[in-house]
């Protein structure tokens, strides 16, 4: 399957078949996309949360405006920002930068006063948009490859995100949600799926300038 015909497939489903999990070795392919996401200046300011305990995902039903989908799905992928995103993140990412390339701290050095700049530049408010906006595309990156592997998700704006962050006990970890993924394999009653996508013609939603 190519990666439109995917896309073409894929569908937000909100009927999960809970007798169906995803495999250990595909959920960690979906981590791993995620984790290979571009983000700004590669600071990656967010975590993905693996949640897999069908007893919490239950609880948090009622903190998810009543979608019983994360319930139901075989996992929640949580996507949670870093409130403390400081000048330790820099450098963590530059200790992580020098192991992986083996280079010397000192020819990263014009770079690190690059980021610190951009960093200063931004207070609490901006900064959490601005880890916002990298989680956002982390996870269009993981849903494109849940599609790639037929795997089915459902993106959740509609939560309680001081909710899940107290029951999951990520406010001492720094972390707050922002975005929910429930996955899994859709049930039978997802009548939806099956649809035709309603979008634009490609002609009224691409703009050339040659």
């Amino acid at each position: 399957m190519n990666i439109i015909e995917s896309l073409k497939w894929r569908a937000a489903v909100r009927n999960f078949d809970s007798s169906k999990k995803v495999s250990t070795e595909n959920v960690n392919a979906l981590v791993e996309a995620g984790n290979l996401t571009a983000t700004s200046m590669g600071l990656q300011p967010f975590k993905i949360i693996v949640l897999h305990n069908e007893e919490i995902q239950k609880e948090l039903i009622p903190y998810s405006y009543n979608q019983k989908q994360v319930g139901e799905a075989s996992h929640v992928l949580i996507f949670a920002i870093e409130t403390n995103v400081n000048q330790q993140t820099i450098d963590n990412y530059l200790e992580r930068h020098i192991e992986v390339r083996n280079v010397e701290a000192s020819s990263l050095e014009n770079y690190k006063n690059s980021m610190s700049n951009y960093l200063s530049m931004m207070d609490e408010e901006t900064k959490k948009t601005w880890a916002t906006k990298q989680a956002y595309i982390a996870l269009g990156t993981v849903m494109t490859a849940a599609a790639d592997l037929k795997i089915d998700s459902c993106a959740m704006e509609g939560f309680d995100p001081e909710k899940y962050q107290e029951m999951l006990g990520l406010k001492e970890e720094n972390l707050l949600p922002v975005v929910v993924l429930p996955i899994g394999y859709r049930s039978e009653e997802e009548m939806m799926a099956g649809l035709p996508k309603v979008r634009k013609a490609l002609e009224n939603f691409v703009i050339e300038k040659n």
